[in-house]
């Protein structure tokens, strides 16, 4: 089953309403950032769309390498090569932007990465 471009736009845009783009936005990872661990050469924390930890909302401080702890990926080899990434930069892998390609190819990107040889925390 391919989205459409509505489709696709509409997976991030909730308007304040409890819809799936909320679901998309809240629980969906938007990036992976990279966090320094001392047993793991490649941990990463990814985010939702509001830069904090899947499944949490904006509004309080959140400690990035504290919540490693408990939502941390760590990943067998260096991520940053793998063709699954929207793009990256400054220590960070997105999978998604605000732009609709990004998020037509997003579930199979997001598919491909889950195959991968992972350790996920929490």
């Amino acid at each position: 089953m391919t989205m459409s471009d509505r489709q696709a736009a509409g997976l991030t845009c909730g308007h304040g309403r409890a819809t799936g783009s909320t679901f998309f936005k809240r629980w969906m990872p938007y990036l992976f950032q990279r966090l320094e661990h001392p047993k793991h050469k490649h941990a990463f924390l990814p985010l939702n769309r509001d830069y904090v930890p899947l499944g949490m909302t904006r509004g309080k401080w959140i400690d990035y390498d504290e919540a490693l702890s408990t939502h941390g990926v760590f990943f067998a080899r260096d991520p940053t090569a793998l063709d699954v990434w929207w793009n990256t930069r400054d220590e960070k892998l997105w999978l998604y932007d605000d732009s609709v390609a990004s998020r037509l190819t997003y579930f199979a990107r997001l598919e491909k990465l889950m195959l991968r040889q992972v350790e996920v925390i929490g």
